[in-house]
């Protein structure tokens, strides 16, 4: 259990109240009869009649648009099986959920102004975050790595010396890259989204792109040629980059809602079946199979996650 209980620590859920937290999502009585009194996230999705959920635009397979415009993937879908807590919780079955769309430099500004009341996305779990927002329990783990035009000839970091680089403002991988920038020698340039970033990549105003490996992998299919890219290099990083949805500070009530139904997901192994349908079957826009299967930390998290859910 000591991996789950660190990244649940770091994530604001004392021991204390983790039985209480398991009997929630056991569905036992000895729960509190109301959140709402307590939650004031809650309250003020009781006050509105909606929910606001935050999403990417392209951040697949975690969370982008579809073909119609309309938020996808798999922590959107953690999103929407969360809800039905919150409906069952405020007794409001007709609850609203709107989605808002976020770019990753807004995402603290938007949980902390009360724009969006979870944001549904890959965001990586960090200390200096955790003092702006608070995070879920962690989900899925990745690794930042790079993204070269096949044939470049670029295997590392190491070298990128006299060569252009982009990161995505505000991401884990733009704190990795600035610490490397020095040593080796590359120009540096900051994006605002996926998108702008990989956009550069493809017009070949950069050599490559940081970012974790997974959303690399899931940039790759928003082209026609995917195979034009290929993700290569050892980890920036030795510790992985732990994913967690995003949550406000303060609300200890509202977090052991969201936790609760996240470890009854993981107990259920519905998250498994999530990851299948994102990560190993064909995904919008252009129907490109990942075919990736969870790593040893991701399956990790889930275990504990699920034998965490189970203590008394």
């Amino acid at each position: 259990m000591t991996l789950f209980f660190r990244f649940v620590l770091a994530a604001g859920l004392g021991l204390a109240s983790f039985a209480s937290l398991n009997a929630y999502a056991s569905g036992t009585s000895d729960a509190e009869p109301t959140l709402t009194a307590v939650s004031p996230t809650l309250e003020r999705i009781r006050q509105r009649g909606r929910i606001e959920l935050g999403y990417r635009q392209s951040a697949v397979p975690f969370s982008f648009v579809d073909h119609k415009d309309q938020p996808t993937g798999l922590a959107w879908a953690l999103c929407q099986k969360i809800v039905p807590a919150i409906q069952r919780e405020l007794a409001m079955p007709q609850l609203e959920r709107v989605p808002v769309r976020v770019i990753e430099q807004m995402r603290a500004p938007l949980v902390k102004g009360e724009a969006i009341d979870i944001d549904c996305a890959p965001s990586t779990l960090t200390a200096e975050r955790a003092e702006q927002v608070a995070f879920s329990v962690p989900y899925y783990a990745a690794h930042v790595r790079l993204m070269v035009r096949r044939g470049s000839g670029i295997g590392s970091i190491d070298a990128m010396r006299g060569l252009r680089l982009v990161v995505v403002q505000g991401t884990t991988a733009e704190r990795l890259v600035r610490a490397r920038q020095a040593q080796v020698g590359f120009q540096l340039l900051m994006a605002r989204d996926y998108d702008e970033a990989f956009h550069l990549l493809r017009d070949r105003r950069v050599q490559a792109m940081a970012l974790d490996d997974v959303l690399l992998q899931g940039l790759r299919t928003t082209t026609k040629r995917p195979d034009a890219f290929r993700v290569v290099g050892p980890p920036l990083s030795d510790a992985p980059e732990y994913y967690a949805l995003v949550l406000r500070r303060d609300d200890p009530a509202f977090k052991a809602l969201v936790d609760a139904a996240l470890m009854d997901i993981f107990r259920s192994g519905e998250m498994a079946r999530l990851q299948g349908r994102w990560f190993q079957n064909p995904t919008p826009p252009h129907g490109v199979n990942l075919h990736m299967l969870p790593s040893p930390e991701v399956q990790a998290l889930w275990e504990v996650g699920a034998e965490a859910g189970r203590q008394e």
